[in-house]
Order: C-alpha cells, then sequence, then structure tokens
C-alpha cells in the first residue's frame, strides 16, 4: 500500500482535543504487522461498536457532548476506511468544484420553465402580474 494512501487515511483518523493530537486508532502500526485486509476488517468492527454506543446513548440522552464526539468519530472512521479500500482520497476537490459551477447554469430547458407564461394579468389594472398561489392561513 502506497505511504500517501496511509497519511492520507491516518489523518481522518487524527483529530484536535484541548489544543493536542488525538488518534482515534493508529493504523501505521497496525499496518506495519497485519495485511491491509485485517486493518480494514479491524475498523469495521470499531466503527460498529461506536455505532452501537452511539444508538444506546442517544436512547438515554440526546443533549450529551458525548454524542457530539462518537458522530465525528464515525465519520472520521468510515472516511478512512474508504480512503483504505479505494486507495485513494474519497473526496475529490477538483471534481466537485467543477460540478458546483456548472450547477450554477440555467440549462435551456429550465429557462422556458421559469418565464412564467402561465402567469395571468390582474384586470384590476394595478400594473401587477398575478400568479395562482394557495391563499394564506391567519392564526386567530
Amino acid at each position: 500500500m502506497r505511504n500517501d494512501i496511509i497519511f492520507e487515511a491516518q489523518q481522518y483518523l487524527t483529530f484536535e482535543k484541548d489544543d493536542r493530537l488525538k488518534l482515534i486508532v493508529n493504523i501505521e502500526d497496525l499496518l506495519k504487522r497485519h495485511s491491509v485486509k485485517k486493518v480494514v476488517g479491524f475498523l469495521k468492527q470499531y466503527l460498529h461498536e461506536k455505532e452501537t454506543e452511539l444508538k444506546n446513548l442517544i436512547r438515554t440522552d440526546k443533549t450529551e457532548k458525548r454524542v457530539d464526539e462518537l458522530i465525528a468519530a464515525i465519520f472520521r472512521m468510515h472516511m478512512a476506511i474508504e480512503t483504505l479500500v479505494n486507495g485513494k482520497e474519497v473526496i475529490a476537490f477538483e471534481r466537485s468544484q467543477q460540478r458546483a459551477e456548472e450547477s450554477g447554469k440555467f440549462h435551456k430547458r429550465d429557462r422556458r420553465r421559469n418565464n412564467r407564461s402561465w402567469s395571468r394579468k390582474n384586470r384590476g389594472n394595478d400594473a401587477k402580474d398575478r400568479t395562482p398561489g394557495y391563499p394564506t392561513q391567519r392564526a386567530a
């Protein structure tokens, strides 16, 4: 396994707490002694244990600070597993940025629907276009 992939996965499993870096799991040491398949299996088992702990904690107290910590750890472990399994970075920044630029443009078919051809003129001559809508409901 390439060192950059291992480094990327380890970054997902490292977080800052109280101005110190903390490791959820040190996969660099695990990969020195075990195969990638065994390490991924261990991470999936550990992820399942954290998910079970989160479910139990949510049943008892949803406002506890530990809930946020568990959610962050679960997300980070999932991203590390995906990095190790796929052998590349999970989120391709260039690709997502390119898609964001394309999504802002109107396509020809969208412009046709947005011209309000279905709106009707107000016959009361107050020079405003009226669009059909639902009547508002007022609270008593």
